[in-house]
């Protein structure tokens, strides 16, 4: 793999760590954040695949998600996330 390829897989995979732990109450921050935990534990093919080519064990992030507390949704963020998974089913109906 080219170095420049390497350094942007690497840096996709950083920022959905760092989305993963967000702590605050910014509702387009927290859609990331559940976007990002959704996509690094539901071992979506392209996170795989990603890991893969920096010849990372996908179980080895998802352990560290697992264990960050900051990835946990707090009392406040709670409400803002209910309100998205709506939004989400409200658009999945066609409305």
């Amino acid at each position: 793999m080219i170095k420049g390829e390497e350094g942007f897989i690497s840096a996709i995979l950083t920022q959905a760590v760092e989305d993963a732990k967000y702590t605050g109450f910014n509702k387009h921050d927290i859609k990331h954040k559940v976007e990002a935990i959704n996509w690094i534990m539901s071992n979506d093919p392209q996170f795989n695949y990603y890991c893969k080519l920096l010849n990372i064990e996908p179980n080895y992030i998802q352990n560290k998600i697992k264990r960050y507390k900051e990835t946990s949704f707090t009392l406040k963020q709670i409400p803002i996330v209910k309100l998205l998974e709506k939004k989400n089913e409200r658009q999945g109906q066609g409305r």
